[in-house]
């Protein structure tokens, strides 16, 4: 008779729980309880989105660092162990390491600070200035491999700027050709399976391969369609590829100088002259949002110079910080009120992203039971069938409604995970994590919700293992904030922090090139700049010229002006003096190049017309400079416009005349 009554009573309890209404957006029907969290009307410091530098009382978690290539290879023989090392000694701030801080490292290889004489920071064993030789374009596919090896299981790295060529790797002087395109393209692919790779330009094969973006001046009106450059990313991202957000993450830098410095910058209308101006001012906050939206950008940097002290400022940074990247908003969450041990339990979420762009990684949500009392898990698993890189943002920014045309929706997704068999039976507060997959499956990114534990979980409700709960809404229950959880962390390997730099490897070094003006002021290592806009002309490298030389070539449509250019070095200039430039070339015949001196390049003489043939000539120049250059010395060939067609070029030799 006992054992009927408790059976009678156990069925009118789950009859009850079945049929029962509760407050706080916590509703139960046919066995499922339904949550409807409030939304976190904050800003949260949710990490691989908003400011690119960790602010302590404020808002950033990603960390870009430019490495010098000579500091993670001595050499050829180098190994992968230096990387390692050198990726352990700047994953640090104050003391701290960035997985105690949750702050992620973005790293860019480079080789040209800017030009200037002293800046270059090649191997001992490759010639400074040398992007164009076979033997770079092997050390190349070789470092990036080493790269991938140490970086892409780091879970301290969150993407990688391919960087290396060009001045901060910013890939402009030069450009890399598109040999180089189609090498560093593959090798990326080949070594970085799990993170992604940001490049600087819309080049074809960059975007083909669906790499990301680091733009160096966002949001610069000079930049902005429909007058701005139609090779830099606001017109390619607005007419050419709208989407490339979708595969890769688009970051940068707001130039401020340029604010500063420069008239066709207006400042005043647009978004201020300092980071602090920007955060203050509605106007300029409002402009800076609606670029982050317009071209769906994760983060910014040198925009994180903000003072993080001040509270007015901050608070700018907060309406900032909730448009950058990823927001999750839980609006509603399934479970079964009863589960038993060693079964399976299944969830159903809605879920939006409010925010501008997708997450990147493949992190996993996780669900919990978590003890009533301390609020820590009992038992937790991620959940299959979820995956969060899916949840895409609004499209098509609308700058007048200051909205997306095509708001973002809402995601219905079911994930389930299994019970261990020897779960302890009793009531739990069911939870939800995202979780760092390569740091140690540790929760990290939080939804935008009020259902918030210190510790990364997201509770929901009651549940019971193996018996019914007494209580299923979390009415009584304190929540804390989750806009700043400084508990929160990640793992990384101890072997990998151990790792120490390996002794430097024998160097065969070559030897340094020197100017001799009575000689031969031309380093043959040195770059020639095409100078192009958009992709009609390519410039490429050849060995067949006179006695096996290296040709460079300019080939296909020179219709936007492009040239082929020489300078000395970021500030170096020719003294006064007369000077004799001997060169061969060949091209198309019937066309002509133009060969001029510029200064920082303006023209400054034109001081050859060239006809073209189709063999090689030797041809030889003499002029004279008669008073100092302001900026830098250069010597440009000026390509035919409205034509398509070839020109060749190499030996060339300059010394003072006799």
């Amino acid at each position: 008779m006992n054992r009927i009554l408790t059976f009678i009573g156990f069925v009118w309890a789950v009859a009850q729980a079945v049929n029962a209404q509760s407050v706080g957006g916590t509703s139960i029907r046919d066995g499922w309880v339904t949550v409807i969290p409030s939304e976190f009307q904050g800003a949260i410091n949710n990490p691989l989105k908003g400011f690119r530098a960790y602010k302590k009382d404020g808002y950033g978690l990603v960390e870009r660092s430019y490495i010098k290539w000579q500091d993670i290879e001595a050499s050829a023989d180098d190994t992968v162990e230096r990387i390692i090392a050198h990726t352990n000694r700047i994953t640090e701030t104050k003391g701290r390491r960035f997985e105690d801080l949750n702050v992620k490292l973005v790293p860019r290889v480079f080789l040209d600070w800017n030009g200037t004489s002293g800046r270059q920071y090649w191997p001992a064993d490759l010639h400074t200035f040398d992007y164009d030789s076979p033997a770079f374009q092997e050390r190349l596919r070789r470092l990036v491999a080493k790269l991938g090896e140490a970086w892409d299981n780091d879970p301290r790295i969150f993407a990688v700027q391919m960087g290396l060529i060009g001045y901060w790797g910013e890939q402009h002087h030069p450009a890399p050709t598109a040999e180089q395109r189609r090498l560093l393209t593959e090798a990326f692919q080949k070594a970085f399976r799990n993170k992604p790779v940001l490049v600087r330009h819309t080049d074809p094969e960059f975007m083909e391969a669906g790499f990301g973006i680091y733009y160096d001046t966002f949001a610069n009106l000079s930049r902005e369609p429909p007058t701005g450059p139609k090779d830099q990313l606001p017109w390619q991202a607005t007419h050419v590829y709208p989407e490339l957000w979708k595969r890769g993450p688009i970051e940068g830098e707001v130039e401020y100088n340029w604010q500063k410095q420069r008239e066709s910058a207006k400042p005043a209308e647009t978004f201020g002259r300092t980071p602090d101006e920007t955060m203050k001012v509605p106007a300029y906050r409002r402009y800076m949002i609606d670029k982050i939206r317009r071209y769906h950008a994760s983060y910014l940097g040198w925009i994180t110079g903000y003072a993080d002290s001040d509270r007015e400022v901050l608070a700018g940074a907060a309406e900032l910080q909730k448009a950058f990247g990823y927001r999750f908003v839980l609006d509603s969450a399934s479970y079964p009120l009863t589960v038993q041990p060693g079964t399976k339990i299944q969830l159903k979420l809605t879920a939006r992203n409010t925010g501008s762009a997708p997450f990147y990684l493949d992190w996993p949500v996780a669900v919990a039971l978590l003890d009533p009392v301390t609020k820590k898990p009992a038992w937790s698993a991620p959940l299959s069938g979820v995956d969060i890189r899916k949840w895409l943002p609004g499209e098509d920014w609308d700058s007048a409604a200051f909205a997306y045309r095509r708001p973002a929706v809402s995601y219905q997704e079911e994930g389930h995970a299994t019970l261990p068999p020897d779960i302890k039976p009793g009531h739990y507060i069911v939870a939800l994590a995202i979780l760092d997959r390569q740091g140690g499956m540790l929760p990290s990114a939080r939804f935008a919700i009020e259902n918030y534990f210190r510790g990364g979980w997201h509770p929901l409700g009651f549940i019971g293992v193996g018996e019914t709960p007494k209580e299923i809404s979390l009415g009584n229950v304190k929540f804390d904030s989750p806009a700043f959880d400084d508990s929160l962390h990640y793992a990384v390997p101890e072997k990998l922090r151990a790792v120490k730099a390996p002794p430097v490897p024998l160097v065969k070094a070559v030897t340094p090139w020197k100017a001799e003006p009575k000689t031969e002021l031309i380093n043959p290592h040195r770059y020639w700049i095409l100078e192009t806009r958009g992709y009609g002309a390519e410039k490429q490298i050849l060995a067949d010229g006179p006695g096996g030389s290296r040709v460079i070539r300019v080939t296909g449509n020179f219709s936007d002006g492009a040239s082929l250019s020489y300078d000395f070095g970021s500030g170096a200039t020719l003294a006064r003096g007369r000077y004799r430039f001997a060169f061969r070339v060949r091209g198309t015949p019937g066309q002509a190049v133009d060969f001029e001196l510029t200064d920082g390049g303006r023209t400054v003489s034109k001081e050859a017309r060239i006809p073209l043939t189709r063999e090689w000539q030797e041809l030889t120049t003499e002029f004279e400079i008669k008073a100092e250059f302001k900026d830098e010395t250069g010597l440009r060939f000026r390509l035919p416009r409205e034509s398509e067609g070839t020109f060749d070029l190499t030996d060339p030799r300059l010394k003072i005349a006799k």
